[in-house]
């Protein structure tokens, strides 16, 4: 937007960013002395009264920049530029130990910088496992022979080799990579430490129907809303777990939902955020911004929520009106398996496991899937490459290896996600059927990342 001769003569003015927020425009120094163009958007939509608002807070920032007391930290504390005046200024005579910079650098790691539940898993990591060992040593004194030490304390302790990997290899690996970011003198082993292959276990997703005896679950269990015997059904959980079941979605996305998200008219959910313990952050990957297209039933089975909530009300609400947490969904949602005795108990991601393993049986597009679920082509062959097979084609294959003499007397094996599940799946749940799953979406082609 192009800025009032105004506006230009001010030390502090007011945009509208591309998504209709405002937004305050200002230049100001950074502790290095080198002065910067900021830009620090607000939640409020570009209206009269927000405007009015927005432009006398950036009266007073322009003020107090013209008199060279402007505090970024006391108006911005979560802005875009908050690490870099959060830096602990420690003389140059003076090397930090772990203990001493760890104190200064989580001050840092809080949301939006970072999702909360990294932050989470920092504190974690450190106040559990890094600080009792290598607290007092300086950081220019880490070694090799430092972080073995740790390690073996650690598989002492009977922590698993992914924990404890995580902690010296990511949380402990991060602190020092943000330490010599801001010219600490620091040393950085961690690429001389050698790990063992990790085992990674697969995609464990439902079967066709598997997934609908959880949702027949849900839709048709009654919950305790308030009183001693005030038990009802809540239809909110049951359309949460369709939409995931039947979009690929990650959980945390659509708890960020609103009802706006939705346009019932076209069939799309817009994905914007990801929601995960209580706090809201962008998405996981920018290839997770997204519209998402939905099946006839889905918009079906949504329409009866949006009609009840505001433009801005979260989609899927809790038994208490809140928006519902995926941490604490999952422990309803291995209780519905536990009812039904679903094995293995899976946790709540299964259902983009199962969307994707389901569609890819059924021969829909890599490309339209991978557009749909915001994951890398490349990244669904890894993980879910054994569900393209067809039955048809590996008994085809076999006959070969076995002998033109035997091909007549096999019979196709039977794969999970194979043979018949596209056919149920088409007979089962229409809105499931290739004509709706393999429609041309208008996106530029994904590419192997």
């Amino acid at each position: 937007m192009a800025k009032s001769k105004s506006a230009k003569r001010q030390a502090c003015f007011v945009e509208t960013t591309p998504g209709g927020r405002l937004r305050f425009r200002f230049r100001w120094k950074l502790p290095s002395g080198r002065h910067r163009l900021f830009s620090e958007a607000t939640a409020l939509s570009d209206t009269v009264h927000n405007r009015r608002l927005v432009e006398k807070q950036a009266a007073l920032i322009g003020a107090e920049i013209r008199s060279s007391v402007f505090d970024y930290l006391k108006w911005f504390p979560n802005g875009n530029r908050a690490t870099d005046f959060l830096r602990p200024k420690i003389a140059p005579s003076h090397i930090p130990t772990v203990r001493e910079f760890y104190e200064h650098w989580i001050k840092s790691r809080v949301s939006p910088t970072v999702r909360q539940s990294l932050a989470r898993d920092y504190r974690n990591h450190f106040r559990n496992y890094v600080l009792d060992s290598l607290g007092d040593l300086p950081l220019s004194a880490l070694t090799l022979a430092h972080l073995e030490d740790l390690r073996s304390q650690l598989r002492g302790r009977g922590l698993s080799e992914k924990t404890i990997r995580n902690a010296i290899d990511g949380s402990l690996r991060a602190m020092m990579r943000d330490a010599l970011k801001a010219e600490i003198p620091a040393a950085f082993p961690f690429t001389k430490l050698t790990w063992p292959e990790q085992i990674v276990p697969g995609p464990s997703p439902f079967e066709a129907d598997e997934r609908d005896q959880i949702l027949d679950y849900f839709r048709a269990r009654k919950w305790k809303i308030g009183g001693f015997n005030d038990t009802r059904p809540h239809y909110s959980y049951y359309a949460l777990l369709h939409t995931l079941f039947f979009t690929g979605m990650r959980p945390s996305e659509a708890a960020a939902v609103r009802s706006r998200n939705v346009n019932t008219r076209t069939g799309t959910i817009q994905v914007e955020r990801s929601r995960h313990l209580g706090s809201e952050a962008a998405p996981k990957t920018q290839r997770a911004r997204r519209a998402i297209r939905l099946t006839r039933q889905n918009v079906d089975v949504l329409r009866p929520l949006i009609e009840v909530r505001g433009p801005d009300d979260y989609l899927f609400e809790n038994v208490r009106g809140q928006p519902i947490e995926p941490a604490n969904f999952y422990d309803l949602f291995r209780d519905a398996q536990r009812a039904l005795g679903i094995t293995p108990l899976r946790d709540l991601y299964s259902t983009k496991d199962t969307y994707i393993s389901l569609a890819l049986t059924s021969g829909v597009s890599l490309t339209w899937l991978s557009e749909q679920t915001g994951v890398a082509v490349a990244t669904i062959l890894k993980h879910y490459g054994r569900f393209m097979h067809s039955s048809e084609a590996d008994a085809l294959e076999l006959a070969k290896i076995a002998g033109a003499h035997v091909r007549r007397s096999l019979e196709p094996p039977q794969f999970e996600h194979r043979c018949s599940t596209a056919e149920r799946l088409i007979e089962e749940t229409p809105e499931f059927s290739s004509e709706s799953l393999a429609s041309p979406t208008g996106f530029e082609p994904v590419l192997p990342t």
